[in-house]
């Protein structure tokens, strides 16, 4: 048997990692040859960074972070490869919050004011008749130091997923908006990579395509479902009907992982055309080939050209 191969990955501390830990602990990973070298990020910042540096092989961020590291003024070659779901995050108030417009003079907690899903979040405080000065937003990072902010009074209100959803509402928290009433169409977190690291590992890059997958269909076959509910309890800190309820969720047919873990294109396109609308990105808008190259996905899938 050969050593495995290792993949260094960086991800946020979210429930949706569910299929990471069943290809680590049902041996699929190590069927394709692959170690699995988890850590988590503190901000999509940081993520982005440690991807450019090569201090970590792939990273699982939002699709805007991608773009919004493409286009910044250094400009990089990052670039999607897979979609994991469409966001599977809810806008979230503090116990004296409990609509959407009293939110207006609240500081709201967000990973970085100008990419990822802050911009949903200010899309719809725009549609709801918010101007830019009527909140304030605050840079705390990821889904952990978000949920800690919230529930130390820091904010206001932010955008979370789960367990921090259901953690939040218990402790008297509101539920204002999930993310498919704020967004329709989305690619949420995906699969990211430098091009050059892609380029010199293009066997290991299709491997872990291909294992990531079957591990996600794995969490999907109803027969694994006592088993998922045990990682979600013993990495999420989450039991009994909380567990099932967040296992509900990223099992959803319409709102939760992608099956296959393919791209959503359609949802990459809104993407950046929310970025352009919101004056980060100049029109006319890039093609969506720009931040996306599904070479190895088709590989990995042997879906032809």
């Amino acid at each position: 048997m050969n050593f495995p191969e290792t993949i260094k990955l960086l991800q946020f501390r979210a429930a949706y990692n569910l299929p990471v830990h069943a290809g680590v602990e049902s041996g699929i990973f190590a069927h394709h040859g692959l170690g699995v070298e988890a850590a988590y990020t503190p901000g999509s910042v940081f993520l982005s960074e440690a991807l450019r540096a090569g201090r970590c092989d792939i990273g699982h961020t939002g699709a805007d972070d991608v773009i919004a590291d493409v286009e910044s003024a250094e400009g990089s070659d990052l670039f999607i490869f897979m979609g994991l779901h469409p966001g599977l995050f809810s806008l979230v108030g503090a116990p004296d919050c409990p609509s959407v417009n009293s939110l207006r003079g609240k500081f709201i907690g967000v990973d970085a004011k100008t990419s990822g899903l802050v911009l949903v979040l200010v899309k719809l405080l725009q549609d709801r008749g918010f101007a830019r000065d009527d909140y304030e937003l605050i840079e705390v990072g990821g889904w952990q130091g978000r949920y800690e902010s919230l529930m130390d009074g820091k904010i206001s209100a932010t955008l979370l997923t789960e367990p921090f959803v259901a953690n939040s509402l218990s402790a008297g928290g509101h539920l204002l908006a999930r993310d498919f009433e704020m967004i329709p169409t989305y690619q949420g977190t995906c699969g990211a990579a430098s091009r050059s690291w892609a380029e010199r590992n293009p066997d290991r890059m299709i491997r872990y395509i291909r294992a990531y997958v079957e591990a996600t269909e794995w969490c999907f076959a109803s027969e694994n479902r006592l088993a998922c509910l045990d990682m979600l309890a013993r990495h999420n800190d989450i039991q009994g009907s909380e567990a099932e309820r967040t296992l509900d969720a990223l099992l959803d047919p319409r709102h939760g992982l992608y099956p296959r873990a393919a791209v959503n294109l359609p949802g990459v396109l809104t993407t950046i055309e929310l970025r352009a609308q919101l004056g980060y990105l100049a029109r006319p808008i890039p093609p969506v080939q720009k931040y996306v190259d599904l070479f190895y996905y088709r590989n990995a899938m042997a879906i032809g050209e």
